[in-house]
Parts: structure tokens; sequence; C-alpha cells
């Protein structure tokens, strides 16, 4: 019965530490009347480029599951040649045969922490110094508080997906994500359920294969 409760104990905490993701809005634009992009370019806006590649492979490998041809584009623009020189950068994507652009950036972000005291308060007494002034003001005596706290900070993602078309150049398709982490939680194995997210959604919405 121990090891039964304790088992029960620590998969409750496995629960509570997973990050829930889920897609808060999704738009596609109603001119928009051409079919599934053939081959897609993905694009993170982040200067970390840890993040950047990783994102940018999750997204390619998923989108290739699915039959869609796929490319990053770390290993072919860097953020600062794009903002020098837009016109460029499209032609550097239109070479490699991308025909639409996937852009994925950091919409929004907030973090919470919430302190919680088990117990009741408790006190011990401790000397934080004196002064002879008076008699009874000798030495003073103040109360430390010896209570538990615990504390849990939740971190809270907006994420935005972008589709673009680059023979036109114009956004035909978003979508909005939003995932709350925990202290406990380990954010890369998120990354995963994120962009499957935004791949399934792009898919039911027929902008790609």
């Amino acid at each position: 019965m121990k090891l039964r409760t304790l088992s029960l104990y620590f998969l409750a905490i496995l629960l509570c530490a997973c990050a829930s993701t889920k897609v808060t809005n999704t738009w596609k634009s109603p001119q928009y009347q051409g079919g599934p992009i053939s081959k897609v370019a993905v694009l993170v806006i982040d200067e970390r480029t840890m993040l950047r590649q990783g994102f940018e492979n999750r997204f390619v490998n998923q989108l290739k599951q699915g039959g869609e041809t796929a490319i990053t584009t770390f290993d072919l623009l860097s953020l600062p040649e794009i903002k020098r020189d837009k016109a460029a950068a499209t032609e550097r994507l239109n070479s490699a045969g991308a025909q639409g652009l996937v852009i994925l950036r950091l919409m929004d972000a907030s973090s919470y922490y919430r302190e919680t005291r088990p117990g009741s308060q408790r006190y011990a007494e401790t000397i934080t110094g004196y002064d002879s002034y008076m008699w009874y003001d000798y030495y003073t005596v103040a109360y430390m508080d010896m209570s538990p706290t615990y504390g849990n900070q939740k971190i809270k993602i907006c994420l935005e997906a972008t589709l673009f078309d680059l023979k036109t150049a114009k956004r035909i398709w978003s979508s909005v994500t939003e995932t709350t982490f925990t202290d406990r939680m380990d954010r890369v194995a998120e990354m995963d359920p994120i962009v499957e997210k935004f791949v399934v959604a792009m898919r039911k919405d027929g902008v790609v294969l």
C-alpha cells in the first residue's frame, strides 16, 4: 500500500509538471483559393541560435512526415541579412525552391509566482541588537518566521506561426498557441507538441500537405 501510495504521489507530481499547449486562434485568408503549398521554408525569429535551429528542425521534420517538402533557413539566411535586404532574402528563398514561408515568432510572455504555506505560522526568538538608552532596551529580541513556504512559478508563452505565399508575398494563414510552463518541467521537450499543434492546424486548413 505504501509503495502504491508513493507511486501515485510521484505520478501526480509529474502530471502537474507537464506543460499545457493549446491553439487559441487560427485564421485563413478568404482570398486564398490555392491548394496546399508544395515546398515550405521555415523561419524562426529568435537571435538564440540553438532555439532557432531547434524549432526550425522540428517544423521541417513534422512537415516531411506528412509528405510536405520543407527546408530550414538558419543555414540559408541570418536575421540581420533579412533585415538588411528583404528583396535579396526573398530571392534566396526562391532560389532554394521555396513557394511558401512559415514564420514563427514570440507574440507574448508573462510570468506568475505564487507562494503557499502548508502549515501554521511558527516564530523563533532572535537577538537583533541592543540599545543602552534604557535598562529594558539593553537588548532587543525579534521574532523570525520559521514556517516553511513553497513557491510555484508559471510562465505563459504565446507563439504565432504565419504562412506567407512567396509568389504574392501575402499572408494566407496564421495561428497562435498558448503554453504554460512550470518550474519542474523540461521546456525543450515541449517544443515538439507546440510544433505539432501548428502543423496539425495547417493541414486541417489545407495550406500544406
